[in-house]
């Protein structure tokens, strides 16, 4: 009987601090949402929010995202081409692996998308557009369900209804 009360208790415990924990990182994503849409960014600010994002130590796929969206802000600010470039290439890297992480990701989708489409396509780094544009598109009704901000997921929506985007391609198989 004491072995089950003490197993019982320490259930209890560890699922507290679990608790604890995952509120904590609900509430430093919001945060992370809402500095990134409701900021207008300097390199001094652009340096502090990438900052806090590394720092928190979160390791999942939407922080990896936004991690992405910090260096594509830092790269924004970079006046040499070779560094921009290099930053690029890893803001490229970083979106991918947290595309593939949560492919069905609405918010991880819309960065990638939001940052593709805000370089240059002549640098190359604007190959999933046309394939993150029309997932959104298609799924836009979903993003009232997400839990974001109102005015964060509004934003989201009157962007990607402004943007024209020709359909993706489907190949058909040849016989």
């Amino acid at each position: 009987m004491v072995r089950s009360l003490i197993a019982l208790s320490l259930m209890l415990l560890l699922s507290l601090g679990f608790t604890r924990a995952q509120s904590k990182s609900s509430l430093l994503l919001q945060e992370v949402r809402k500095e990134l849409f409701y900021s207008t960014f300097d390199l001094e600010k652009v340096t502090k929010f990438y900052q806090k994002i590394v720092e928190s130590g979160e390791a999942n796929a939407t922080f990896t995202a936004y991690q992405a969206a910090a260096k594509a802000l830092i790269a924004k600010h970079t006046w040499n081409p070779l560094t921009k470039v290099s930053s690029l290439k890893n803001v490229e890297e970083l979106l991918k692996s947290a595309v593939n992480e949560e492919k069905d990701n609405l918010e991880i989708r819309f960065l990638r998308f939001y940052i593709q489409n805000s370089i240059p396509s002549y640098l190359g780094f604007s190959k999933n557009l046309k394939e993150d544009g029309n997932i959104l598109k298609k799924n836009i009704a979903r993003l009232s369900q997400m839990n974001l901000d109102q005015g964060i997921s509004d934003y989201i929506v009157a962007y990607i209804n402004s943007i024209d985007l020709p359909k993706m391609e489907v190949s058909t198989p040849r016989h």
